[in-house]
């Protein structure tokens, strides 16, 4: 078997099981009408943001600007407390 068969054997399996990919899936569904899937993708970055301007918080030497980065991750984290309901209620449609 040649280098030339494997891959096109390799490519073959790898179109046969392109749905099970999540980052395909996600990335296919934040574009479509599926609200839930928008929402969520949402969601997710937000939470992504936060994460990272908290990490540069602990990381801040100037302690004003770490409470400045720690409460604007508060208020991140309240306004992703009130879509949860918003998640659930479109999870349970789905």
């Amino acid at each position: 078997m040649t280098v030339i068969d494997i891959l096109f054997r390799v490519d073959d399996i790898c179109k046969k099981y392109e749905k099970y990919d999540v980052d395909k899936q996600r990335d296919a569904n934040s574009q479509g009408d599926d609200a839930f899937a928008r929402l969520y993708s949402t969601v997710e970055t937000e939470v992504d943001k936060a994460l990272l301007k908290a990490e540069a918080a602990l990381r801040e030497t100037n302690r004003a600007a770490a409470v400045a980065m720690i409460a604007e991750v508060r208020r991140t984290k309240a306004r992703l407390k009130e879509e949860y309901p918003k998640l659930q209620k479109l999870a349970r449609k789905k």
